[in-house]
């Protein structure tokens, strides 16, 4: 178990220094999604909106930002391995699930940055309040996990393929559509107080967090190794 955590936090670390010296990821999402902020803030801003609707619309517009912006920069996790010519030495010299957790956490490191960074900038700019701080954070922890190892495999799916751009949002939305459904009722519940509806999102986020992981474990060495 100790071998299988450092060989994982390895490639870990190895993603983390390539981000830091090349910045593709980090600079795709930060500036998707601070774009983006800006537009909709600049078009709908905190006071467009009608008090009663604002807890749903604030809800899904949050996530509808945070969802596409990872799709600019997430689909990179395992495309830079096949560009460099890495892979090849990556499948030989470490275990195929030492691959995906490592990449994993890489990816879910990614979006707590971002997730961060552009919360605080979202709920200044868009006048957005919440009553359960903690079921707030809950299902921003949950949801971002989910996110991440969805994300992770797709990119491991698509990461030879020629139009790897757009085949990974096409395969991403089917997976990803459900989950943003439960993440914005959650954050709907949160912002109102609703500790009954923070409680059933994160039931329906978390198994489908549950899943994906179990799919991916099962899945991610004939994917890795064809």
């Amino acid at each position: 178990m100790w071998r299988f955590l450092a060989e994982s936090g390895a490639v870990f670390a190895k993603d983390l220094r390539t981000e830091f010296r090349t910045r593709v990821a980090l600079n795709a999402l930060g500036l998707f999604a601070v774009t983006t902020l800006a537009a909709v803030s600049y078009t709908i801003g905190p006071y467009r909106i009608a008090e009663n609707d604002r807890p749903f619309l604030l809800a899904a517009l949050l996530w509808i930002v945070i969802f596409f912006a990872a799709m600019a920069g997430l689909d990179r996790t395992f495309v830079k391995e096949e560009d460099t010519h890495t892979a090849p030495l990556l499948r030989l010299s470490a275990d195929p699930l030492v691959v995906w957790a490592g990449k994993l956490l890489f990816n879910f490191v990614l979006l707590g940055v971002l997730i961060a960074i552009l919360v605080p900038l979202y709920m200044v700019l868009m006048g957005f309040r919440v009553d359960s701080t903690a079921g707030f954070l809950l299902v921003l922890g949950a949801g971002g996990y989910t996110l991440a190892v969805t994300t992770t495999m797709v990119a491991a799916i698509i990461a030879r393929a020629m139009s790897r751009g757009a085949l990974f949002s096409v395969l991403s939305l089917p997976l990803l559509l459900p989950l943003l459904i439960f993440l914005i009722q959650g954050t709907r519940a949160a912002v109102e107080g609703s500790a009954e509806g923070v409680s059933e999102a994160l039931r329906a986020v978390v198994s489908l967090g549950g899943v994906m992981t179990v799919v991916s474990v099962v899945l991610f060495p004939v994917v890795w190794n064809e």
